[in-house]
């Protein structure tokens, strides 16, 4: 097996990729640390503290607001918000008193169709402070989802999908926990950036995996193996891609993890997602930690599955150029054409579970697609995980037999 991988450096594609995705893996959480803004507002006037600065002075801010989201902490804020004359100080003061709960209430009672500026455009139909009160706040991103399914991609969702994500919506736990979270996107962004890099490694090292002895015309020899070494040695070099994949994918992501937690620290572990804005509607009963685990094996099955295809297809062709392009055009457009209006809906759906959309983390965990399984619906994030191993242990079992065929022809 380690003589297989080292095969894999004889191209220097694959040592750029290597070198790529570590630089990656240091840049890019150090580069989204350092661009990271908050905002202190003390004075009655917006003052911008950036990089490190920046996270303590925020994190010192949530700890006012910090633990058991109840009822009774969000109509204060909101009393306190009302209480204010309108305009940018009420928006400043709110934020000093009730750091996080504006744009926390903003979003769960503003309309899924609207949109709404701060207060000091004076151009925002919907304004916070015109709720009576905020009881219902819990009730709120079931309505909110009501609203999305009937907007879902031309209202396509079947039946079966729409109890199904008002189902999960109903099961979130709550209430939710409050606490300083700001640490999570940018761990989360930074591995995006980085398993695309390795997506890269996996394409190029699988596209030459069954292809190098031909080219390299040492075939003649593996002819004289005889069928069993020959399906041995096919074995062998899907281990070692797996293995060599599997170590970069580690690497990188103990790399990126350690920066981020090292200097952002864990808080938010147990909070759920939903108190981030921009996942207040996800239908995912999951903690932050929760989320950063399944990522993190999704993304590596689905990575492991793109090199397996190109490993399969490189089997047939046993042309390393010819798999590349074959492969990309298999492997690549399902990203882009996943909520294509021209698709019919089966098709999109099944797009969505593609491997490459596994290392799309939004790409899942907003769907309110649902796929029926074995007489349980199970959701996208779940879908995609049973397709990628299926989709893996096909190609595992296939390749080699295919190898042993193909390198006599």
């Amino acid at each position: 097996m380690v003589c297989e991988m080292k095969k894999f450096y004889k191209n220097s594609a694959v040592i750029i990729s290597l070198v790529l995705a570590i630089l990656l893996s240091i840049v890019m959480p150090i580069f989204f640390i350092n661009s990271y803004e908050s905002y202190d507002y003390s004075t009655g006037k917006e003052v911008i503290i950036t990089g490190l600065d920046g996270f303590e002075a925020r994190r010192e801010k949530i700890q006012k607001t910090s633990g058991v989201l109840n009822i009774e902490k969000l109509n204060d804020a909101l009393t306190f918000y009302k209480s204010l004359p309108k305009g940018e100080t009420a928006y400043f003061q709110m934020e000093e008193e009730y750091p996080g709960i504006f744009f926390l209430l903003k979003e769960a009672y503003m309309p899924i169709t609207g949109s709404c500026e701060l207060p000091s455009t004076g151009s925002c139909e919907f304004q916070i402070s015109n709720l009576a009160n905020v009881d219902n706040f819990y009730d709120r991103n079931i309505k909110k989802i009501e609203g999305k399914i009937d907007l879902y991609v031309g209202n396509s969702l079947s039946n079966s999908e729409k109890q199904e994500a008002l189902k999960r919506a109903y099961n979130i736990e709550k209430p939710f926990t409050f606490e300083f979270i700001d640490g999570w996107p940018i761990l989360i962004k930074s591995l995006f950036f980085v398993y695309f890099a390795i997506i890269f490694s996996a394409i190029i090292i699988s596209n030459q995996i069954f292809s190098f002895e031909k080219e390299q015309n040492m075939d003649i020899i593996l002819n004289a193996a005889g069928r069993k070494n020959l399906i041995s040695i096919g074995f062998k070099k899907v281990l070692a891609l797996c293995t060599y994949l599997t170590l970069e994918f580690l690497i990188c992501s103990i790399i990126v993890s350690s920066i981020v937690f090292g200097f952002l620290g864990v808080s938010g572990w147990n909070a759920q997602i939903q108190i981030l804005p921009e996942f207040f509607m996800v239908i995912h009963n999951l903690s932050f930690g929760q989320l950063y685990i399944y990522y993190m094996i999704i993304a590596w099955i689905s990575i492991l599955c793109i090199a397996l295809i190109g490993a399969f297809i490189n089997s047939i062709f046993q042309k390393t150029y010819t798999s590349l392009i074959v492969s990309s055009l298999l492997i690549v457009p399902p990203m882009f054409l996943r909520n294509s209006g021209y698709l019919p809906m089966g098709v999109k759906k099944f797009l969505h579970t593609q491997p490459i959309n596994g290392v799309n983390l939004f790409s899942f965990i907003i769907s309110l697609y649902s796929y029926n399984l074995i007489n349980r619906r199970v959701l996208t994030l779940t879908a995609v995980l049973v397709f990628v191993v299926g989709c893996s242990i096909i190609c595992i079992s296939l390749s080699p037999l295919i190898f042993e065929h193909r390198i006599n022809r």
